[in-house]
């Protein structure tokens, strides 16, 4: 971990929704389909922060993420792009949350799913 770092957690927005919807037409395989593509994209996201940026990876779990990455990035231009990534590859946008500490971060992205208009928020203290 960096001395100087940033905790990122990001959340698929509305993945459950969608998975309910198949469950509930009795579609197990477009169910499948969308939890496969879910699952990839987010493992890819998964390698892409590791390789570029050098992101501790903490976990990818459902339609979750979190790592670490050096606070001295301009991280909010890489997480547009990844979310950039998950909506181009689930047709589903991703909400991040940044922060100093897992508190903030996981503050952040509750605030950016609570505002639609933005899918990226970092903790400002006040």
């Amino acid at each position: 971990m960096y001395k100087n770092s940033l905790i990122c957690i990001g959340d698929g927005d509305n993945i459950g929704d969608v998975i309910d919807f198949y469950l509930l037409s009795d579609n197990l395989e477009e169910a499948s389909q969308f939890s496969s593509k879910v699952k990839v994209t987010l493992e890819n996201i998964a390698g892409l922060a590791q390789r570029e940026i050098h992101a501790s990876l903490v976990y990818v779990a459902g339609d979750d993420i979190c790592f670490t990455v050096s606070a001295d990035l301009n991280i909010i231009e890489i997480l547009t792009s990844y979310s950039y990534l998950f909506l181009k590859e689930t047709g589903k946008t991703m909400s991040f949350g940044i922060g100093s500490t897992s508190v903030e971060a996981l503050i952040s992205l509750r605030k950016a799913k609570g505002n639609r208009s933005q899918e990226l928020s970092y903790y400002c203290k006040k």
